[in-house]
């Protein structure tokens, strides 16, 4: 936990989008990190000051998308075959961060598509 709350969010934006680190980070951790990030962000998207909402945006999204990657590694475990392998939770992680910020700055699918890709 301390990974994804003590450094900045560029960092941990990258420590979730790791292919085959699906024990690095728990549940309780990934939970806790989202949050507090989708509580400030709330926060923060409501103030008159202004500051990035970019990074919190990507940071949040990363983290759900972790949660579910996790949960699918869970049911059907670590898959190395040619038909299971993008069970991942770090490409969950860009799935999420893409999913979450196309919705919240409602951004057209094709720039999602090259965020993903």
């Amino acid at each position: 936990a301390a990974a994804l709350l003590a450094e900045s969010g560029k960092e941990g934006i990258t420590y979730l989008f790791k292919c085959g680190t699906h024990e690095e980070f728990g549940y309780t951790s990934l939970c806790t990190a989202l949050a507090f990030y989708f509580i400030l962000s709330c926060w923060t998207a409501g103030s008159a000051v202004a500051s990035g909402l970019v990074i919190p945006m990507l940071y949040t999204g990363a983290l759900y998308g972790r949660i579910m990657g996790l949960i699918l590694v869970s049911i059907f475990g670590v898959q190395n075959n040619e038909y299971g392998a993008w069970i991942d939770p770090g490409l969950f992680a860009a799935i999420g961060a893409a999913s979450f910020f196309s919705g919240v700055s409602r951004l057209t699918i094709s720039l999602t598509v090259i965020m993903v890709s």
